[in-house]
C-alpha cells in the first residue's frame, strides 16, 4: 500500500511540475511559475521526506530555470542573438542548431542535476542520483528543443514538449527523495 501511494504522489507531483513549467513558458504567463515553483514543489516534499535543512540547497533550481538556452537565429522577423551557452555551443558546432540544442540544454540537465546533490550526500543513493541524473540531462537534451505542439490548459496553449521535460524533471526528482 505504502508503495503504491509513493508511485502515486511521485506521479501526481510530476504532473504538477510538468504543468508549472509548461505554464510558466506559455505566452502572457510569469516565468516565475516555473523558475519558483518547480523547485519550491521539490524543495517542499524533499523537506517533508528527508527532515534535513540542507534540502533547502535545492532552491538553488532557480537558479539553473533562468539560464537563457536560445540558439542565435538570423532570420527576420525571429532575429535573436541567442544565450550565453547558446551562443558558445552555436559557434563552437559551427552554425550546427541541432548539436547546439542538445549541449546547450544538455549543459542545463548537468546544472540542474547538481542543484540536487544535497539528496544522494544525506541519503547515500548515489546509484539513484547517477541514473536520475543522466534521465535528466537525457531528457532535457532530446525533448525540451523540440516542437511537439501544444495542448490547452488553463486558458493557454501549453507546449508538450515543456510539460513532458518538466514532467520528467518532477518525476525523476521525486523517485531520488523517496528511494
Amino acid at each position: 500500500m505504502i508503495k503504491i501511494k509513493k508511485l502515486l504522489s511521485t506521479i501526481g507531483l510530476g504532473v504538477i511540475g510538468g504543468l508549472l513549467g509548461a505554464f510558466g513558458g506559455a505566452g502572457g504567463t510569469s516565468k516565475q511559475w516555473r523558475r519558483l515553483g518547480i523547485p519550491l514543489l521539490i524543495t517542499f516534499t524533499a523537506i517533508l521526506i528527508i527532515h534535513n535543512y540542507w534540502i533547502l540547497t535545492i532552491m538553488s533550481m532557480c537558479g539553473a530555470l533562468s539560464i537563457g538556452y536560445g540558439i542565435p537565429c538570423f532570420i527576420p522577423l525571429y532575429e535573436d542573438e541567442g544565450s550565453l551557452f547558446g551562443k558558445f555551443y552555436f559557434n563552437l558546432f559551427k552554425g550546427n542548431e541541432f548539436l547546439a540544442n542538445i549541449t546547450t540544454r544538455g549543459t542545463i540537465g548537468i546544472i540542474l542535476s547538481l542543484s540536487l546533490i544535497s539528496i544522494p550526500i544525506l541519503k547515500g543513493n548515489w546509484l539513484v542520483y547517477g541514473l536520475c541524473s543522466f534521465g535528466i540531462i537525457s531528457i532535457y537534451s532530446t525533448v525540451s528543443w523540440r516542437n511537439l505542439k501544444t495542448f490547452k490548459a488553463f486558458g493557454k496553449d501549453l507546449l508538450y514538449s515543456e510539460f513532458i521535460t518538466y514532467t520528467i524533471l518532477s518525476i525523476l526528482t521525486e523517485i531520488l527523495i523517496f528511494l
